[in-house]
């Protein structure tokens, strides 16, 4: 307690004496009753004085506050592949349970395999492996202080960003431990096989394929290329020290349709440890039928080339840019229009549209002539202020006509477009609102009008930078591609919008990607969350599966995790109201955490040398533990921390002083001092 607090307490004390004499100086009714008034009184300033200085005192704590040892575990089945299954457990107890390590560090273990998780139990079951993602976790959970990593793993990465030159900084040394074979044997294998999603009857596609080789002498090796179980391309190839890989590109003739089953196989070498990566099988849809979508513009733009590769990303779908004043009977091929920044030019343009009619996505921006738009439009007119102005979109999470969850628009970079007053014939379906200057306004920015003919509106330009910034988000263009894509499709789309929409791959690597969704709308389109839809499975070989489909945020879902490989069909129907829709899907035997014959010590090496640590092996474990112990900068520290504490409870004091005034108040009133 601080002398000054203890001044005037003392000064409280003998006030509230004083004044509690003072005022029972005069009182002649007895001693015994005097002293009990005084006292009383004196318990009653006194309090208050107390409750007004609230006296406190500074109360020390210490801890002993340990360095973080976190022990990364790989659960990957490429460990139990590789037969290290015992070897990661025994290290696992061999660090949780050292008496030294326990009294120097708080032991942090974990699992990875794709995600992170507590290290609760290993069941090596994992099929994918993402060591950068677990790393980059920790890095994040364990921002302050002085930590040690311990890596355990194979090295051998499935997912994810490439590792081995991963910065932790400076406050983190990392060791990594390496289990399995570290031998290098003679392997040959299928790498990467590209291939269209879709081809298109009668035409031809590309096939690529990338043939890999590890070993020291000359080898020789057949590749056979079936599709369908039918052999279309064989041929002999020679791998060597100086001749690792080989590309194969070929042409292959689409000649019917449906999901066809490509297989790439490699004749084995003799005494080839591991045959699994000699086999890589992949899927490609046929189909007959090919969307023309023409992207009219009468000046150059970066929007026109982005759009482009957006639309084409889909092998079903064709981009045609064309100018305004392009002849009649090119015109009749388009499907779907695309109207970029329309003026006066492109008269021609929407009196063909009007004859013929068909879907149209109008782009405006700066170089807009609204005076002639509205003239044109149908659905809704603009007065345009003649004000340019940047507009951010804000995605309307509402939005219902296809499904837009996926598509994030936070942090997009502003459209260029114009200021103006919007005023709607019909109710359009918004995408995204505007927001100008970090306000969110009513007025839609990206819309459709489902009425009279089908038509989208995106007011503003500079579409391009929203591809970018996907890419920089997720570093692909698919999030960008696939709304694209979904919006030519419901333009392209004839007849009456379908109430029943299902959202699934024609083919899936591996079962454990297989999952089905589907949305179910209402008679007035709106999604019916209520509804209750079911999944009736079917397989070649006989298989017969009804699953009840569960929502899950907008979407119902079906996870099919747990089928083999084969071909499936399937039916979702909607019980109500016996609403129903088809398809089908291939899931494919690969397992990528099975291509691995032994251990990458060379890239966990380097990795534990980029961040002030080491490799070891198995063996070395109690070494290891030596090091970590002998290590200054893992020292536990001890810390102190300052608690300021209320001298006096408020409550009780503040009881006190009122049972004093009152039992005071209660004598005064017997004797007639009131």
């Amino acid at each position: 307690m601080q002398t000054q607090t203890i001044v005037l307490m003392l000064i409280a004390f003998l006030v509230a004496l004083g004044i509690a004499v003072f005022h029972y100086r005069d009182y002649t009714g007895g001693a015994t009753k005097k002293i009990l008034l005084v006292g009383l009184r004196f318990v009653m300033l006194f309090s208050g004085f107390l409750l007004l200085i609230n006296p406190e005192f500074i109360k020390n704590s210490y801890r002993l506050e340990k360095s973080n040892l976190v022990l990364l575990v790989d659960g990957s089945s490429s460990i139990s592949n590789l037969g290290q299954s015992g070897v990661v457990m025994d290290l696992v107890n061999q660090f949780s349970q050292d008496e030294g390590l326990q009294e120097k560090f708080s032991i942090r273990p974990y699992a990875f395999s794709k995600e992170v998780k507590p290290l609760d139990s290993l069941d090596f079951a994992g099929k994918r492996t993402d060591i950068s993602n677990g790393l980059a976790t920790l890095k994040e959970t364990f921002a302050s202080g002085n930590n040690a990593v311990i890596l355990v793993s194979d090295g051998n990465q499935t997912y994810g960003r490439d590792y081995e030159y991963l910065d932790l900084g400076n406050q983190v040394q990392l060791h990594t431990i390496v289990v399995g074979d570290t031998t290098s044997y003679q392997d040959i294998g299928v790498g990467l096989v590209n291939l269209n999603k879709y081809a298109f009857l009668d035409n031809q596609f590309p096939l690529e394929a990338q043939l890999v080789y590890s070993g020291e002498s000359t080898v020789g090796t057949t590749v056979k290329i079936t599709m369908d179980g039918r052999v279309v391309h064989r041929e002999s190839l020679q791998f060597s020290k100086n001749e690792r890989s080989h590309d194969i590109n070929i042409l292959l003739k689409a000649q019917s349709t449906g999901i066809k089953t490509i297989e790439v196989a490699l004749s084995a070498l003799e005494n080839e440890k591991n045959v699994l990566n000699n086999v890589k099988r992949t899927t490609i849809e046929i189909i007959d039928e090919k969307t023309v979508v023409g992207i009219v513009s009468s000046f150059k733009h970066p929007d026109i080339g982005a759009l482009k590769k957006a639309i084409e990303s889909n092998e079903q779908r064709q981009v045609v840019i064309m100018a305004p004043n392009t002849p009649v009977e090119r015109l009749e091929a388009i499907d779907v229009f695309v109207l970029y920044q329309p003026n006066a030019s492109f008269r021609s343009i929407y009196d063909f549209i009007k004859q013929r009619g068909g879907g149209v996505f109008t782009i405006t921006g700066p170089e807009t002539d609204w005076s002639f738009l509205n003239t044109k439009l149908e659905g809704f007119t603009m007065e345009a202020f003649g004000q340019g102005e940047e507009i951010l979109p804000f995605k309307n999470a509402a939005f219902e006509v296809f499904d837009i969850s996926n598509f994030l628009m936070d942090g997009f970079p502003p459209l260029e477009g114009e200021l103006g007053e919007l005023r709607f014939n019909t109710e359009p379906s918004i995408i995204a609102y505007q927001q100008i200057r970090r306000v969110n306004l009513e007025e839609p920015l990206w819309f459709i009008l489902p009425d009279g003919g089908k038509q989208a509106f995106l007011l503003g330009a500079n579409i391009w930078k929203w591809r970018l910034r996907t890419y920089r988000n997720e570093k692909d263009f698919s999030g960008f591609d696939e709304l694209m894509g979904k919006l030519i499709f419901y333009l392209s789309s004839s007849g009456k919008r379908e109430r029943l929409q299902l959202d699934f791959e024609t083919t899936y690597e591996n079962a454990s990607e297989t999952l089905i969704k589907a949305s179910f709308f209402d008679n007035t389109y709106s999604f019916d969350e209520n509804a209750s839809l079911n999944l009736n499975l079917k397989s070649n070989d006989g298989l017969v599966r009804d699953i009840p489909m569960l929502l899950k945020g907008n979407q119902f879902q079906a996870d099919l995790s747990d089928l083999e490989e084969g071909e499936y069909s399937f039916t979702v129907t909607e019980t109500r109201e016996r609403i129903s829709k088809s398809g089908q899907f291939t899931i494919l035997d690969f397992d990528l955490e099975k291509q691995f014959l032994n251990a990458n010590h060379l890239k966990l090496r380097r990795l534990a040398e980029n961040n002030s640590g080491n490799l070891y092996y198995p063996s070395q474990v109690s070494g290891l533990i030596t090091d970590l112990l002998n290590e200054n900068q893992f020292l536990p520290v001890q810390k102190s921390t300052k608690n300021v504490v209320s001298l006096i409870d408020f409550s009780i004091v503040l009881g006190i002083m009122v049972l004093a005034l009152a039992l005071e108040w209660f004598i005064r009133k017997y004797n007639g001092l009131l």
